[in-house]
């Protein structure tokens, strides 16, 4: 375990203090001072005020004028630190007093230490990310592994600041304070930056990144064209019907840019491979070695298919495999170096692990939960997992995140893939727009990965084909066990912290839509009968969208899509590659429509009486109806994904059996067999849909999740699928 000594020797000068009072809502830091509304009881201003141990913090929101700010209404946490704290940052930065500290400056140590919403660390979970007020993560862990002087766990932020146990919890009229040992110092550098200070653990990787140029392309950030343009987007005033309430979404604030770096540290290079790498080796001898293990990754007739390397180069009459494969090229998109690192680097920001895998609504008795995301490396996919025992006996580190891992099963001939165990490194990790984890093993986009891992019926949320959702805060984005409420109507977020979205065109790499087009990203809730408690609205009475299909090995897939079939939806045609596919599909249609032909015991009942569920069918009923279903282009939904029913009772996303619905029993829960799908290499595939709804109503059509299936699994003759 760790122990407090290794965070800050402050924590023990600090006195107990007391206050607790009624909490109140509503703020807005755009306010002018006069027209704040101070209640009688303690604020933070007054916390602040009253204890002279936070005398030094209280010079710092002072100095940034937010001292009126603090004495507002709100529902806020607060992390000020320690006049200890204070004073070893003043040390740590050259400044003689607060006074020496820009009033800029102070500003932003104010507002990095504040969430806009209440959170008492009891109800934390082992990780927790929130955006500050400078719209910068805050990340939350209480892992149990640092300890305080009583060996005490604690809480740490941003893996600097430990939240002081004796002080902690401290409710006040506007929202709650949390005092901290060190200030909150955010970082705002940028990826190169961030490498640059903390590579000593992986020098290897570094100077490869760095050769390669990869480290000079983390640049992205901000868009500033955005900046300039959101203004000129009409805001979202109407009540737009989606699903069975009624929302408004508000306009993204930014559009940013992240990169998620997956890196080996030297140790494990030298554990993995010893017969490639030792430390007496010079660096160029190791960089050498790890261009030989590209080559070996990405060496074959398939791999040069898929990546276009026998593609012969415009102004030349050779491929780019042999203009480009060689060690005086790096710095190219076709060399091998560069692509075994690019395959490294996700094409999104994950500054924590709290939202590296959706684990919502996934029953982790039966199934793992895992993510599906692209890379840098172009028309490749890689594996993000949360393993579990029940899953996966032979994992050494249950629970925990893994890398291009598969248990062994049917689709692998019972071969398990362990991939890389992914961790958190002990120093900072995260900065503007790049994060960076350490996994204990390459990873590659090699046959293994494809032929083996990718094997499988991959169920992949709509809201992972975008990496703008993720860098902007939309996926995951505040409480999901805060049910439907009054703040979904309102562009002031919802009381579980979070937003609904409605994005313009242009907003997202690779999908186009009409102008008639409302493209709304919905914030998770575990009450809703989504896949992961999450989906995208697509409304307009004709509307009309394309996007790319994830990519996937060459070969021929089922494609079909999962939704929840509501009485305010529409119809929509769905096109592969411009070409429409089947009947358009029906989303007011349930499962146990004539058309579909579903067995089911009333809208959510338990179906199978052989499980022990108090079911109606036995099991043989249901697999000779699974077939008709199919036969008629539908499945029901998966066993191993759950939503919450109720509301106010679930304190957390695990399942409960005595609370949850199970996705296979419920009616309006089912899969549509769009077509199959033939994979070309080094080709994207689209998918359109287009609106044939007559009615002048909108009827909206649910992006909620799709399964690529390899056909070598539910083909005929094929292995077969399991419900899960």
């Amino acid at each position: 375990m760790k122990h407090l000594s290794k965070l800050s020797k402050f924590v023990c000068t600090v006195l107990l203090l007391a206050g607790q009072a009624n909490l109140f809502t509503g703020c807005n830091d755009d306010m002018p001072a006069e027209s704040y509304y101070t209640f009688t009881g303690e604020m933070m201003s007054d916390f602040l005020t009253e204890h002279e141990n936070f005398s030094l913090f209280k010079r710092i929101a002072e100095r940034a004028g937010k001292m009126d700010f603090l004495g507002s209404r709100g529902s806020r946490t607060f992390f000020p630190a320690t006049n200890t704290g204070v004073e070893a940052f003043l040390k740590e930065k050259g400044y003689a007093s607060v006074e020496d500290i820009p009033a800029s400056f102070c500003d932003t140590l104010l507002r990095a230490c504040i969430i806009e919403r209440i959170m008492y660390t009891y109800d934390l979970p082992e990780t927790q990310q929130e955006n500050n007020e400078l719209d910068l993560p805050l990340i939350l862990e209480s892992k149990g592994d640092t300890l305080d002087a009583n060996q005490m766990a604690l809480t740490i932020v941003n893996r600097r600041a430990a939240i002081i146990n004796e002080l902690k919890n401290d409710s006040v009229e506007n929202g709650v304070v949390h005092p901290v040992d060190r200030v909150l110092v955010p970082n705002t550098s940028l990826g190169s930056t961030l490498l640059d200070e903390y590579h000593e653990d992986f020098q290897i990787y570094y100077e490869a990144l760095r050769r390669t140029g990869l480290i000079d392309s983390l640049y992205r950030y901000r868009d500033e064209e955005y900046e300039q343009e959101k203004g000129k987007y009409a805001p979202f005033t109407q009540s737009m019907r989606i699903g069975n309430e009624d929302y408004v979404a508000k306009l993204p604030d930014h559009r940013y840019s992240g990169f998620t770096l997956l890196i080996v540290p030297d140790k494990n290079l030298y554990e993995k491979y010893p017969d490639r790498f030792n430390e007496s080796m010079t660096m160029d001898e190791k960089i050498d070695a790890l261009y030989e293990l590209a080559v070996e990754k990405y060496s074959g007739a398939d791999a040069e298919a898929i990546f276009g390397l026998n593609q012969t180069a415009p102004g030349s009459d050779k491929t780019y495999k042999q203009l480009y494969w060689n060690k005086g090229s790096l710095t190219h998109p076709y060399n091998p170096l560069n692509m075994f690192l690019s395959y490294h680097i996700i094409d999104r920001l994950f500054s924590s692990t709290a939202k590296l895998v959706n684990t919502i609504g996934i029953h982790t008795a039966y199934a793992d939960p895992t993510d599906w995301v692209s890379t840098l490396l172009d028309f490749s996919t890689i594996k993000l997992e949360k393993v579990y025992r029940p899953v996966d006996p032979a994992v050494e580190y249950p629970s925990e995140f893994y890398v291009n891992h598969c248990h062994a099963s049917q689709y692998n001939n019972y071969e398990r893939i362990r991939g890389a165990h992914l961790t958190v490194p002990e120093q900072e990790n995260f900065s503007l727009n790049v994060a960076y984890y350490y996994i204990d093993d390459v990873v590659a986009y090699d046959p293994t990965m494809r032929n083996t891992i990718m094997n499988t019926r991959m169920r992949i949320d709509f809201q992972l084909l975008w990496p703008e959702l993720t860098n902007n805060n939309m996926r995951l984005c505040g409480n999901p066990l805060k049910e439907y409420n009054s703040g979904d109507n309102s562009e002031d977020g919802t009381e579980g912290g979070g937003f609904n979205y409605y994005l313009p065109p242009g907003y997202l790499k690779n999908i186009t839509f009409s102008e008639n087009t409302m493209f709304v990203v919905k914030r998770p809730i575990i009450y809703w009968s989504n896949y992961q408690g999450d989906d995208i609205a697509v409304l307009g009475t004709s509307y009309d969208v394309t996007f790319r299909l994830p990519n996937v090995p060459p070969g021929e897939y089922e494609l079909r899509l999962g939704y929840c079939a509501l009485d305010s939806r529409g119809i929509g045609q769905v096109y592969v590659d411009g070409v429409p596919q089947g009947l358009p599909i029906d989303m007011r249609d349930k499962a146990d429509a004539p058309n579909i032909g579903g067995l089911y015991n009333g809208w959510n009942g338990l179906r199978c009486e052989d499980d022990g569920s108090g079911g109606i069918y036995t099991r043989e009923e249901l697999e000779e109806n699974a077939r008709v279903m199919k036969n008629n282009g539908y499945y029901s939904g998966p066993k191993g994904v759950f939503f919450y029913l109720g509301s106010g009772n679930a304190s957390t996303p695990a399942y409960d059996p005595s609370k949850c619905i199970i996705f296979y029993n419920q009616n309006d829960l089912l899969r549509r067999k769009i077509c199959q799908v033939q994979v070309q290499p080094n080709k994207h595939h689209t998918i359109r849909l287009r609106s044939v709804l007559s009615s002048a109503t909108s009827g909206g059509f649910s992006l909620d999740y799709m399964e690529l299936v390899p056909i070598s699994i539910c083909g005929p003759g094929g292995i077969g699928e399991d419900i899960y």
